[in-house]
């Protein structure tokens, strides 16, 4: 890039509702450093200790973006999200003033959300191009939940003021955007080899390690009961998640997706991030649903016909009856030379290349 040439500036606001927006976000903005030489600045919630400690030297601005939705054991709380969300679409108006000035003053030359969709106002305003980028839509998530409204009309008109948006694969229709173009896989790709986790691990490469995930919508507690799975494997858990007997992910840890690539099965909740990451590293799934989500839907269904994965009852996962299929689980491994080369393909550097022409 010449030096004499202003670099681009870029704001990404980033889902707070767990960690696995802000994983694939990560993988996007180190693309867009190293292939574009871009400043980004990072607007999160929840996620935003975990961005700052992946991405040195970019800021990272603590704050609000979206409430998601409020989880009562594995099943979504239709009452106290539905006030979360009316609190929130509430208070756009002073949002999208403060977005306003602050994309001003910070010179900012493009918008990208995963997937907020209040920004796309704030830049719609000020004539800045907006770029979605995701797998769902909030629109689908409260729409299935609260049927149509003011607001999921709101959230749709939001939407609509987006320039286009990029759909990530194993996406619902997203038909709530004008503009829209598939993009393969967005993942953090992994640093360190299989033997090196195990080891880490206190494992031989015979043993089978298992990654139990929920996410961090779900509360821990509701894996109390799996321990009865570890006669037949070693559970891998995140480092949130206290279960006698399992491996953690040690604390502190931000590339998680090398401790996915060394397991030999994923058993969790469908979160975009942890499918992708085990896709990409070839690692079969059990998934369980939630009762009211609709993204859900959408990604059990795609791993199941791939036949890379299939759907289990929460009430497996939770008994750890799931662990009597180990050995036809993890055989499920010999699929993935089949799926579809959309998930071969490497969606990060492909959305960087469609930003660096709208750039």
């Amino acid at each position: 890039m010449d030096k004499g040439l202003k670099r681009p500036r870029v704001c990404f606001y980033t889902s707070d509702f767990g960690y696995g927006h802000a994983a694939r976000d990560i993988a996007l903005i180190r693309e867009l450093q190293k292939a574009l030489h871009a400043e980004v600045v990072v607007r999160t919630g929840t996620p935003a200790a975990f961005m700052s400690c992946s991405l040195p030297g970019v800021e990272v601005i603590p704050g609000p973006n979206d409430p998601g939705v409020v989880m009562d054991g594995t099943a979504v709380d239709r009452e106290r999200t539905l006030v979360a969300v009316e609190r929130w679409v509430a208070s756009w108006e002073d949002c999208i003033a403060g977005e306003k000035i602050f994309l001003c003053d910070r010179g900012i030359d493009l918008v990208l959300s995963d997937i907020a969709p209040q920004p796309f106002l704030a830049a719609e305003e000020l004539g800045i191009p907006s770029l979605g980028i995701s797998n769902f839509t909030w629109h689908l998530i409260y729409t299935r939940l609260f049927g149509k409204n003011e607001l999921t009309d709101r959230i749709a008109e939001a939407y609509r003021a987006a320039d286009s948006a990029l759909l990530l694969p194993l996406h619902e229709p997203i038909a709530v955007f004008k503009n829209r173009q598939e993009v393969g896989l967005v993942v953090r790709p992994v640093t360190r080899n299989r033997m090196e986790i195990r080891r880490l691990c206190g494992l031989s490469e015979e043993q089978p390690l298992v990654y139990l995930g929920g996410g961090q919508s779900l509360d821990p507690t509701v894996f109390r009961g799996v321990r009865s799975a570890l006669a037949g494997c070693t559970l891998l858990v995140p480092s949130w998640t206290d279960l006698p007997g399992a491996v953690r992910i040690p604390p502190g840890e931000t590339e998680t997706q090398d401790w996915i690539a060394a397991c030999d099965l994923v058993v969790s909740k469908p979160g975009y991030s942890t499918i992708s990451e085990a896709i990409r590293a070839g690692v079969p799934m059990a998934l369980f649903g939630r009762e009211g989500f609709a993204e859900d839907d959408y990604l059990i269904r795609g791993v199941r016909d791939m036949g890379i994965g299939r759907e289990v009852p929460v009430s497996a996962v939770l008994d750890g009856s799931w662990a009597d299929n180990l050995e036809s689980l993890m055989g499920l491994r010999e699929n993935f030379g089949k799926i579809d080369g959309l998930f071969k393909r490497d969606g990060t550097k492909e959305c960087s290349s469609i930003i660096g022409e709208i750039l």
